[in-house]
């Protein structure tokens, strides 16, 4: 798994990910800015390691996350869905910007990085 992170042009931190992780990215740039989700999601992933809860989900304005022992899934919350409505589970769509999974030393890492990115080192 690949990642750069930049400033656009207004000072917006931005993750760019590798292809297949780029609702991961996304949850950064968007669900990711300030300390709160991050407070989260590192309270998340201790109670996991030691063992207090097996999985925990947490979830953003625009998407959820996923925390189990072993990986992180990212999935945005209109995700099986057009315009509101139930897709047919037999349909296939284009959804790989949508969702997105990775283990949890590599998600740990990466939100590691990204909040050292935050706080300019």
């Amino acid at each position: 798994m690949e990642y750069e992170f930049r400033r656009e042009l207004g000072g917006q931190p931005v993750a760019l990910m590798s292809m297949g992780h780029e609702a991961l990215g996304r949850f950064l740039s968007e669900e990711c800015q300030g300390s709160e989700m991050l407070g989260r999601l590192h309270s998340a992933m201790a109670a996991i390691r030691q063992g207090q809860q097996r999985e925990c989900q947490l979830t953003g304005a625009e998407q959820s996350l996923v925390l189990t022992e072993e990986w992180v899934r990212v999935a945005d919350h209109a995700l099986g869905q057009v315009n509101g409505t139930e897709l047919d589970p037999e349909l296939s769509f284009y959804d790989a910007e949508s969702e997105a999974l990775c283990g949890l030393e590599d998600f740990e890492r990466l939100l590691d990085s990204w909040q050292a990115f935050l706080a300019g080192r």
